[in-house]
C-alpha cells in the first residue's frame, strides 16, 4: 500500500447559478465532497488541483484561487505518511470549461447543488457527528464529507456553528 504523502488539494466548484458541483465519493471516506486528492507527483498544490478535476470530473480548470486550507488529521486509505495521519490542505475555488464526464472509478452521484441543498447535506453531518444518523444511514445517504465541513464553512458556503464544526471534526480522526 502506498505511503500518504500529508499532502491533500480541494477544489470548489460553481457555476453562474451559484450552485457547487458535487458529487459522493466512491471510497472511503463516505460523504459528498467537491474534487480532490492527495499532491503527489503532481508538482504544486494548483497542478494537484488542476489534475483532479481533470480526473475526477472530466473538466479543464481556466482559473484557481486559493481560498481556505491548514493542516488537519483526516485519514486517507493509504497507510499514514512522514508527518503520521492527516493532510496539509490547500483549498482552491476555480472556473472551469469543458463537457462534465465523471470517473466512475472515484465518483457517484455527481450533481450541481443548490446553497439550500448544501446546508441541508450540511445539517446531515452534523446529525452524524452527533449520533442522529448510524454508519450506515450516512453511508447509503451522505451529508457533507467530514473534512470538507470546515473548508466550506470557512467560504460562507455553509453556515455551521462552531461547536458543531467540532463534533464534526472527530469524525476525521
Amino acid at each position: 500500500m502506498k505511503a500518504c504523502d500529508n499532502t491533500s488539494v480541494g477544489v470548489v466548484i460553481t457555476n453562474h447559478q451559484g450552485r457547487y458541483l458535487m458529487f459522493d465519493r466512491a471510497t472511503f471516506p463516505a460523504g459528498a465532497a467537491p474534487a480532490a486528492g492527495h499532491i503527489d507527483a503532481h508538482g504544486s498544490a494548483e497542478d494537484a488541483g488542476r489534475a483532479e478535476v481533470e480526473e475526477e470530473l472530466g473538466l479543464t480548470v481556466t482559473g484557481l484561487t486559493r481560498v481556505t486550507g491548514c493542516w488537519r488529521d483526516n485519514p486517507c486509505r493509504r497507510r499514514p505518511g512522514a508527518r503520521g495521519t492527516g493532510h496539509d490542505w490547500t483549498i482552491y475555488q476555480a472556473t472551469v470549461t469543458g463537457d462534465l464526464t465523471p470517473s466512475t472509478r472515484e465518483t457517484k452521484n455527481v450533481r450541481w447543488i443548490a446553497p439550500d441543498a448544501l446546508q441541508e447535506l450540511a445539517d446531515r453531518t452534523v446529525a452524524y457527528a452527533q449520533g442522529r444518523v448510524t454508519d450506515a444511514e450516512f453511508e447509503a445517504a451522505p451529508g457533507i464529507e467530514p473534512v470538507w465541513m470546515q473548508w466550506l464553512a470557512d467560504i460562507g458556503a455553509i453556515h455551521v456553528g462552531s461547536d458543531e464544526l467540532l463534533q464534526v471534526e472527530r469524525l476525521t480522526r
